[in-house]
């Protein structure tokens, strides 16, 4: 009897979570606030010499590949990317394109800050930017491409965390009613296709 009762709590204590039983943890970072523009262009997040030109980021990181970070396992729902050429050491991060900041979460070296946006079509999308240094905007703040929403880690600045953490962590999504846990809780190619575009074909179509 007391084998069975161990493997049940040690069954409760290590299941591995879901974005069902996750979510509402979540929730309370989420404001539900309209974007009160139309988003109608579409600009690389950082600042570089220009923001059309889909050359000037480097991608470190693909979309779909399989990690071990956070519960292992877990899809990579973003791609990782740096500017080719940055301009300082300290790198900024800028809203992609008009929108509305509804919500900021997750902390240290995972700080996330979440757009939405208005399509013209009328549907809305959200872009999620993750590993920020320093956050400059808060929950329900109107964005637009000259907007500073934070900033990266150096590389110095990362080492803290043992880990690499220096570049953007981008996020094009489909909807956001998982509040930001599947950026972690995302395991196979259907909730991947479920809440998420891949970012590199999205910036090609979009960024020129």
């Amino acid at each position: 009897m007391k084998t069975l009762l161990f493997l049940f709590l040690s069954t409760l204590l290590f299941e591995t979570p879901t974005i069902e039983k996750d979510r509402d943890r979540w929730k309370p970072y989420y404001t539900d606030t309209a974007p009160a523009k139309t988003a109608d262009q579409w600009f690389l997040p950082f600042d570089v010499a220009n923001r059309k030109k889909v050359s000037n980021i480097k991608i470190i990181s693909i979309f779909g590949d399989h990690r071990d970070s956070y519960v292992k396992g877990h899809i990579h729902t973003a791609i990782d990317i740096n500017p080719a050429h940055p301009k300082a050491k300290l790198v900024n991060i800028y809203a992609m394109a008009n929108g509305v900041v509804c919500s900021v979460h997750l902390g240290e070296n995972q700080r996330t800050v979440v757009v939405k946006h208005k399509l013209p079509n009328g549907q809305t999308m959200f872009t999620s930017y993750k590993h920020l240094k320093e956050v400059y905007v808060s929950n329900g703040q109107q964005v637009d491409q000259n907007t500073k929403l934070a900033r990266l880690f150096t590389p110095q600045e990362s080492k803290k965390y043992g880990g690499d953490y220096h570049h953007l962590h981008l996020e094009i999504r489909k909807k956001f009613d998982d509040y930001g846990c599947a950026s972690w809780l995302t395991f196979n190619n259907k909730q991947l296709n479920e809440r998420f575009y891949n970012p590199q074909n999205f910036i090609k179509e979009h960024v020129k």
